[in-house]
């Protein structure tokens, strides 16, 4: 079971509601908010929380844009303001800090990228401009 689905559930409720996400743990580390034609996939490591928008090309496949870096410029600091009981006694050093990269990551998208959560591609010539870009990888739907 996936330790992290239920404060993920609770820290995108807004936009899992607003956009009407699917929301599935694919494995132990891995949740994705999916729709029909995309994907927003959240991979929490050790060291990190890695953020992939995926956009969907066929019935199995997906093109793959590793957005976490892009999204880290994007934010404010008003972005990176956490509930005060966001974090509780007893959690893992790591999980605390997964934990708070979730929240900053939802503030990001919410304010500063409303089109990803939407599956609009506006941000795309913005990120192919950072320093940040990465040629997207087709993969494997995982969902």
């Amino acid at each position: 079971m996936n330790q992290y689905l239920e404060s993920f559930c609770d820290i995108f409720a807004e936009a899992i509601e607003r956009y009407r996400f699917d929301v599935s743990a694919t494995d132990e580390d891995t949740i994705v908010l999916a729709q029909k034609t995309y994907q927003l996939k959240f991979v929490m490591w050790r060291e990190a929380v890695e953020v992939s928008f995926c956009e969907l090309k066929t019935d199995n496949g997906v093109l793959v844009y590793n957005v976490r870096d892009f999204i880290i410029t994007q934010m404010k600091d008003e972005d990176r303001v956490i509930p005060e009981n966001a974090v509780q006694p007893g959690w893992s050093d790591v999980y605390k800090r997964n934990i708070c990269s979730l929240y900053h990551f939802s503030n990001a998208l919410k304010h500063r990228l409303p089109s990803m959560l939407k599956g609009q591609m506006d941000w795309l010539e913005l990120y192919e401009k950072s320093e940040w870009y990465r040629e997207p990888k087709y993969e494997n739907r995982c969902i």
